[in-house]
């Protein structure tokens, strides 16, 4: 098995890149946000995922040991392939998705294509005990104030569902941004 290639950026495409090494090229698998980072020339390393199949011998790469150590639980829950798992990991940093998966927001993970609510619920199911334990400080942090604004959405009447929905589709919070306006802006997004 290939645990780690360290080789050049021979070729780039929308979802892979070619890293030459030892007279081989290795076609590795990318999220979007890696991907974009490298450019032809370039000097990469990666730790690698082997998913084979049958008819093929695909091969993820990950940028830090931790990324491929989430993608492993991820793709060991039922149901999620490799591609689906990746796609997962272009969502958000790892740490904000065990936040999520702890915190149990089964509706965070629909956003990625191919992820349903039963998919994304066992996910959840499967993977929360695990990434409440991976956290340092032992407790689950609310990242970018969601479960606040969910929590004040549902004392103004609304259901936890459309309230976790409008949360969710915010963009990232900005350290100065009161939350208050995102609150506001939330109430903006479900009155749509």
């Amino acid at each position: 098995m290939i645990a780690y290639i360290k080789g050049q950026i021979i070729f780039l495409n929308i979802k892979s890149a070619i890293v030459s090494e030892g007279g081989l090229g290795y076609e590795i698998f990318l999220t979007a946000k890696n991907r974009a980072e490298l450019k032809v020339g370039d000097g990469a390393e990666f730790f690698i995922y082997n998913h084979i199949k049958e008819d093929a011998w695909d091969l993820y790469g990950f940028k830090k040991s931790e990324d491929l150590d989430f993608f492993q639980k991820v793709v060991a829950v039922s149901g999620v392939g490799p591609k689906t798992a990746l796609n997962i990991l272009g969502l958000a940093e790892v740490s904000d998705l065990k936040k999520a998966i702890g915190q149990g927001q089964a509706i965070f993970l629909q956003q990625v294509s191919g992820i349903g609510k039963k998919t994304a619920e066992r996910i959840v199911l499967e993977l929360r005990e695990k990434f409440i334990n991976d956290l340092s400080s032992g407790a689950v942090v609310d990242a970018g104030g969601v479960r606040q604004i969910v929590e004040a959405l549902i004392s103004l009447g609304y259901r936890e569902r459309e309230a976790l929905v409008a949360a969710n589709q915010l963009p990232p919070a900005d350290t100065n941004q009161p939350l208050a306006d995102r609150i506001k802006e939330a109430l903006r997004l479900i009155s749509k």
